[in-house]
Parts: C-alpha cells; structure tokens; sequence
C-alpha cells in the first residue's frame, strides 16, 4: 500500500481488512480517501481529529455505532455513506458549523432520531441522511440552515408534521430539494404545498391524507400502533428570518413536548 505525504488515496481498490490505522500518525494529511473498499470493523474515533479537508469512508462495510466525536472533524466534505454504522446521529455534528459543507449519512442503519444541533450547521449545502431507520419528526432547527441546497431524508421512519420553518427554505434560502419519500409522515406545515406543486418536496409513500401516492391506511395505523415515542425539538438556534445564530445556541438545549402524531 502506497502512502503518500498529504493525502490517502486507497479509493476503488479491494483492500479488505480492519481500518488502516497507519494512517493516523500521519497529521499533514490533508485527503484521506478510502472509499469503495471492503474495510470493515470499527473506525477509530481518532480518525475524526485529522486536519483532512475531505473524509470519506463510503462504500466499505464498516459497522458500529457512530462515535460520538464525530462533530470534531474539520473537513468540510464528510462521506460516511454506504456502510452499515449504526446508533445515532451524534449532537455533537452541531460542533462542525462553521466548516462543514456536505455530509453524507445515506445507506446506513442508523436509527433514533435527528439531532436538533443539525440546524447549527451555517456552511451545510447537502444534508444526505436517505435509507436508514431514522425516526421521530423533523427538527425545527433544520429552518436555520441558511445554506441548504439538499435536505435527504427519504426512506426512514420519519413521522408528525413537515414543519413550516423548513418548507420556508426554499423560499428565504436556497433549498432545491427536499426528499421525504418512504417515511410516515402525516402533514403538511404551511408553504409546503407550494413546494410540492413546484417539485421541490417529496412526500410520496408517507401517511399524509391529503396527498396523493400515499401508503395505505392500514400500513399507516400499523407504523402508528407498533412506534416508539421520540420528542419533538422545538430548539431554533436562530433568530427569526435565518439571518444570524442566536448568541448562546452552543449551551442551549433542546425543548421537548409530548405530542401525538
């Protein structure tokens, strides 16, 4: 295995064994690109404390909760797409706000529900979390995230409402596409059905009744009888119109309510 003085790229081969921990001594690396492999195990944490401007990891067969250190990462690409990590995603991606861009979760088996602290990301232009078993609703935060061009959240166990504030995006930012097709969502806030009409948001295969292409009611009422209870963020960590973080965002904490669907 070649190793290069800046960068790490091992992409597109069939390297198949634990994670190359060769690599982390390694602290002008400014790539590590491991991508399309056969790595599997465990990631070690410190991996996410490399200075590297890109990180993937995708397309490999790593598996364990994601570490939680995971918002010390300065990269600003960060692909973790593709494996089969597990748990939750971490609050602490709220700590990567002003350097992350894209974050790709796609294709995983991550589970429990979305941290509010994802609305902390001012740089972020795609959000990818598609294909897992995310559930819970949708985090009033995510109308923070002014920069937003991709919000992915399709085929999950996505349930309640898709809020105004995000629907809001498209409008007051730059949202171009929000996918929320395969989940178990049940309406709609105001503005999004304006963004239905215009092809920004789908919701097909979701439990909303108003809304055509929708899953059955009896695999709706199934979902609803057999869920677990997740809280509902109401944490906004902005200011009304998007325009700035509010002072303290980083040692607030999220308020939940118990609601129905």
């Amino acid at each position: 295995m070649q190793i290069f003085q800046t960068d790490h790229h091992f992409h597109n081969n069939k390297f198949a064994d634990e994670f190359p921990s060769s690599v982390l001594p390694r602290f002008n690396l400014a790539f590590l690109d491991l991508r399309f492999n056969f790595f599997a195990g465990a990631v070690p944490p410190s991996i996410f404390s490399l200075p590297v401007k890109v990180l993937f990891l995708n397309n490999n067969r790593f598996s364990q909760p994601l570490p939680s250190v995971v918002g010390r990462t300065t990269a600003p690409y960060l692909t973790l797409a593709n494996n089969d990590f597990t748990g939750t995603i971490p609050s602490s991606i709220g700590e990567t706000g002003g350097t992350l861009i894209q974050v790709l979760f796609l294709g995983n088996s991550l589970s429990s529900y979305l941290p509010a602290g994802i609305g902390r990301l001012q740089k972020a232009t795609v959000f990818d979390a598609r294909l897992n078993k995310i559930t819970g609703s949708i985090p009033l935060s995510l109308g923070c995230l002014s920069k937003v061009e991709q919000l992915h959240f399709a085929g999950n166990l996505l349930y309640r409402e898709v809020p105004t504030e995000v629907c809001r995006l498209a409008n007051r930012a730059r949202l171009l596409n929000l996918s929320l097709s395969e989940n178990y969502i049940t309406s709609l806030g105001n503005g999004c059905l304006d963004l239905l009409r215009r092809g920004i948001l789908d919701v097909r295969k979701n439990c909303i009744q108003a809304c055509a292409g929708q899953r059955s009611p009896e695999e709706c009422a199934l979902f609803f009888a057999c869920r677990k209870y997740c809280p509902a963020f109401e944490y906004v960590p902005c200011y009304s119109g998007w325009e700035s973080r509010a002072d303290n965002h980083g040692s607030s904490l999220p308020s939940t309510k118990k609601n129905g669907r």
